[in-house]
């Protein structure tokens, strides 16, 4: 019985042993954290970027659509000149009629679309009251649908050279 009961009485000194608690995930390493905050602070600037880009598109997305509406040239003009008190400064366009409102139009427009712009207007500006009818007034809205989809935001590059060339002058 000596050898039944040794086995007990080892038992009972192994009762004081405990298992430590588990391990739980949290908390996370510092890794995670930094990478978690960095995922936010990414997808807050994408979105902060996309709502203004959506907000500076509103003006010519109203544009485009009412060009399609448009009779004749007096009005595709008159849309072209709103669209740009849209994005440029007001005292820039204002006083512009005829060709100088085509020159200006055309130093907006990046320069591979320039000549195609210069094709399409080339009388246009200067005849501005015809009817539907005349086939010339669809060339001066396609002008105008070129302007507008490819002048229209105005690249950031050329508003600080904007601004930079009225400071000096």
């Amino acid at each position: 019985m000596e050898a039944l009961k040794q086995p007990s009485e080892q038992l009972a000194q192994l009762k004081d042993i405990h298992l430590p608690e588990q391990i739980h995930n949290y908390p996370i390493a510092y890794g995670w954290w930094i990478l978690l905050a960095g995922l936010l602070v990414t997808l807050i600037f994408m979105i902060v970027k996309w709502q203004k880009r959506r907000k500076l598109n509103i003006a010519k997305k109203v544009a485009l659509t009412k060009l399609k509406n448009t009779d004749n040239n007096d009005d595709v003009i008159a849309l072209l000149k709103w669209a740009a008190f849209q994005y440029f400064p007001r005292n820039e366009v204002a006083s512009l009629h005829g060709e100088s409102l085509k020159n200006y139009f055309l130093k907006k427009l990046p320069v591979k679309q320039q000549e195609k712009f210069q094709l399409l207007s080339d009388q246009q500006f200067n005849n501005k009251y015809q009817l539907t009818d005349n086939p010339e007034n669809e060339t001066l809205k396609e002008a105008a649908h070129l302007w507008l989809s490819q002048a229209l935001p105005p690249k950031l590059l050329k508003k600080n050279s904007v601004t930079a060339h009225e400071r000096q002058s």
